[in-house]
């Protein structure tokens, strides 16, 4: 069967995806989201929210799924810090429903071309990539009759040929771009993405201990969360949101979206001023705000292993603290619960 007989929908009101990522194109470009934390990519909910973006508008009825989503990256033996990322990504992930990691070891090829200069042979040496196994198997897949949409995520345009195949074939290819977007995928696609704005509320930030984010007019607050920690003082990083030197304006809007923290005018009751999301258009006023007491959040703000774990709730005195990790907070935390 010629594979544009296979584009028909198979199941009428479905809108099934399948995604191919490029692993390695999509981590480098979410770590260029903060130089100060670790970022991590959840994968899960990347998979989720693309197949939300096939939906064709307010009015669509269809039903979304994923019916696949395979993540291809290269790995390199030699490199023991990159080969336990690999494993630790694929022990947290790798059980998820319709997750599909597929890592070859990177081998290094040399390729040998003619100097322009002197017409000597040179010896040119590079990585070879999982391209052309994500190429094979997204065509495998085109003709498989299982999707409405086939989706690439990767900002590579040596997958140019691929898509230019796949639309000649009549394919719904949806690109999903993992920096800024590009002209010609788009022009050869069924529609482009770009992963930049969603990052924060697709990504983690990565820690080992407690960080503590703060701000001058929370001192008291602050104070009562240091000596109720549950380890020692030096063993806490602490940040004051006000302050470019401790962070800067990158990692403060990463960190305010990703977290979805929210503010209010300190002489309003809802926290309906500032979210997480709007409060990075003008950092410098934002920050001068917090300094000077005009606007409120909820700091101090407690993050283990780069998780909420506890904040302050400084609008109901009845519960000061709100603790978000658990019963388990309550255990660490208990000098500040018991007060």
């Amino acid at each position: 069967m010629p594979l544009k007989e296979t584009i028909r929908v198979v199941q009428s009101g479905q809108r099934r995806i399948k995604l191919f990522v490029d692993f390695w194109n999509v981590v480098i470009n979410a770590r260029n989201q903060s130089k100060m934390f670790d970022i991590d990519v959840k994968w899960d909910a990347l998979a989720e929210s693309l197949v939300t973006e096939t939906r064709q508008g307010y009015f669509d009825e269809t039903t979304g799924e994923l019916a696949g989503c395979y993540i291809f990256g290269s790995v390199s033996k030699s490199n023991g810090q990159e080969a336990k990322f690999v494993e630790r990504i694929i022990d947290e992930y790798g059980s998820k429903p319709g997750l599909f990691f597929n890592f070859a070891e990177r081998v290094a090829k040399q390729t040998s071309v003619s100097c322009s200069q002197c017409g000597e042979p040179m010896k040119i040496r590079s990585e070879s990539g999982v391209d052309v196994l994500l190429a094979v198997e997204m065509i495998k897949h085109a003709a498989m009759r299982e999707h409405e949409y086939l989706g690439l995520v990767s900002s590579d345009r040596d997958f140019v040929p691929l898509l230019s195949y796949l639309r000649d074939q009549g394919q719904r290819v949806l690109h999903v771009a993992t920096g800024s977007p590009d002209r010609e995928i788009r022009s050869i696609t069924w529609t482009q993405i770009s992963l930049s704005e969603h990052y924060p509320r697709l990504c983690r930030v990565r820690g080992d201990g407690y960080i503590i984010l703060t701000a001058p007019p929370c001192a008291n607050e602050l104070e009562q969360v240091l000596d109720a920690a549950p380890v020692p003082r030096d063993e806490i990083q602490v940040i004051d949101v006000t302050k470019r030197d401790q962070i800067a304006d990158k990692d403060l809007t990463f960190l305010l979206r990703n977290l979805g923290l929210s503010w209010k005018m300190a002489d309003e009751d809802a926290y309906n001023i500032y979210s997480g999301y709007y409060a990075t258009d003008d950092l410098s006023e934002l920050r001068q705000r917090i300094s000077d007491g005009s606007v409120k959040g909820n700091l101090p703000y407690v993050l283990r292993d780069g998780m909420c774990e506890i904040h302050f709730n400084g609008h109901n005195s009845s519960y000061p603290w709100i603790r978000i990790a658990g019963s388990d907070a309550n255990k660490r935390w208990w000098k500040l619960y018991d007060k």
